[in-house]
């Protein structure tokens, strides 16, 4: 099982405290709501970043995805990825179902988007045995010796994995810099602006 930690980066919160210096305790605030929402939005980035490399639902990235969110006390936040390399079931591939005839068809699969389907040299397609339509009928088996039996599906990357690819990793931080920054501003200006008018009321 494999897990990839998604950490927010909070340097730009030190910057801040210093800019701010005094204000220590709103600076603390602002950055505990900031954070909430930066998680929450990394972790729908993550669903979206992913599927645009790898061609792979949604639902099986964002189900290997768990929130850590700050506190009071701790204000590191992060979402962390946990997941088993993933079988062939979980992409696009062809034949989609067994085919009869003395010449096994050659499986074509494709993990990533960029390129096209590619060859499984040891690949075939069978039955899993599921009886529900909501359950993966067949996938792409090999076999682990020379007889016939025993077989076991081939799997490729982990979402964990995929998550560490360095054109993913790179998008995933900037979408999370760019939303601590904005939600930043915004609960600085929320803050402050309700202390200038407790100042002004008294």
């Amino acid at each position: 099982m494999a897990q990839t930690i998604i950490t927010i980066d909070t340097s730009q919160l030190e910057k801040l405290a210093k800019e701010f210096d005094g204000f220590d305790k709103e600076v603390a605030e602002a950055a505990f709501h900031a954070l909430n929402r930066t998680v929450d939005h990394v972790f729908t980035q993550i669903g979206r970043i992913v599927p645009k490399h790898y061609a792979i639902k949604k639902k099986d990235v964002t189900e290997t995805l768990k929130k850590k969110k700050p506190n009071s006390s701790n204000l590191e936040a992060s979402v962390i990825s946990t997941g088993r390399r993933l079988s062939f079931a979980h992409f696009p591939f062809t034949p989609k179902t067994p085919r009869r005839g003395k010449r096994t068809p050659t499986v074509m699969v494709k993990i990533k988007q960029e390129k096209g389907k590619v060859r499984s040299r040891q690949g075939f397609v069978a039955s899993t045995g599921a009886k529900s339509a909501d359950k993966i009928q067949y996938n792409v088996f090999k076999r682990l010796g020379k007889s016939r039996l025993p077989i076991a599906p081939i799997r490729t990357l982990s979402v964990p994995q995929m998550i560490t690819n360095a054109k993913v990793a790179e998008e995933i931080q900037k979408s999370a810099q760019a939303m601590l920054e904005q939600r930043m501003q915004h609960e600085m200006i929320r803050i402050m602006t309700s202390i200038d008018k407790n100042i002004k009321g008294k």
